[in-house]
């Protein structure tokens, strides 16, 4: 791990991520509309497949074949997983909540990391991961006496989801670590997009495109979360992962609540008073973790 200070490069990187990601919660949300989850998932993976599959060739002497199964983690935690479960919540939670939710992700990857992978816990960390908790639990619970939709069962699979990413953080942060970012991403690609082909077309995804009014301008939202959000999300996050630490590259969620509330509003999205409060009570216990 390492223990430099981020230089501008590393918070550069951590603000474009921020942008990048922030504004997929609100194309998840407009995409969902035209296709049922499963369908946007599966061709959001394939597209990413595609379009990993020349980077793939282009840095195949710089790829570990021998570490298949974390590249193969880091497709399904890292990619598939979470954008399913993303799918499916925001046909019922808005984009918002879901870039608020997603800022568990720092704390899920200290308490997977202090469990499984050696990680150093402190009493900040610990006070932060409680009030970061705490947080999310307001959202969860009681989002639904705000202005924001949503409910327990449907917010929780985007807090699941960012489990996944916390387990993608500290697998690569353990044994990918010396892999260029671009063979990663690809590899992982490489070993499950068949997968991903056969899933789309057992889902209807194909006949969906030409039976819905609005299904090529589905597939536009689609593209850019999996050539933006997927694909050169994926390579600014391993990137910065390599060059700093787990925690600092998962602290982007620090940023993604205020991109996505600020894009939500612009979409007619209308934040209550308990959005802002738990909102506030997670990047508290995000900026106590870290410290």
């Amino acid at each position: 791990m390492s223990h430099r200070p981020p230089s501008f490069l590393d918070w550069f990187l951590l603000f474009l991520l921020a942008i990048i990601w922030g504004a997929s919660f609100l194309f998840i949300k407009r995409s969902v509309r035209i296709f049922d989850p499963v369908q946007m998932a599966m061709w959001r993976m394939v597209f990413a497949t595609a379009i990993y599959l020349p980077i793939a060739v282009a840095f195949w002497s710089k790829i570990d074949w021998k570490r298949w199964r974390s590249l193969i983690v880091v497709a399904f935690c890292g990619s598939a997983i979470p954008n399913f479960l993303f799918a499916v919540a925001q046909r019922h939670v808005d984009s918002s909540l879901a870039g608020v939710l997603n800022s568990l992700t720092p704390l899920f990857t200290l308490l997977i990391g202090v469990t499984f992978f050696q990680m150093t816990f402190t009493r900040n960390k610990i006070t932060g991961v409680i009030l970061g908790l705490g947080g999310a639990v307001m959202l969860i619970f009681f989002n639904s006496k705000s202005s924001v939709s949503g409910n327990f069962f449907f917010a929780g699979l985007c807090a699941l989801a960012t489990v996944c990413y916390a387990v993608n953080a500290n697998v690569v942060n353990k044994w990918l670590r010396n892999m260029h970012p671009a063979a990663i991403a690809s590899a992982a690609f490489v070993l499950t997009g068949w997968m991903f082909v056969i899933g789309l077309w057992w889902s209807g995804g194909w006949q969906a495109v030409w039976q819905h009014p609005d299904g090529l301008k589905g597939l536009g939202y689609i593209f850019y979360l999996a050539a933006l959000g997927t694909v050169g999300g994926s390579i600014l996050y391993f990137w910065l992962l390599q060059r700093t630490s787990a925690i600092f590259a998962t602290s982007v969620t620090y940023l993604l609540p205020v991109s996505a509330i600020i894009l939500g509003v612009f979409d007619g999205e209308i934040i209550g008073a308990v959005d802002l409060l738990g909102t506030a009570v997670i990047l508290t216990g995000l900026y106590i973790a870290r410290k």
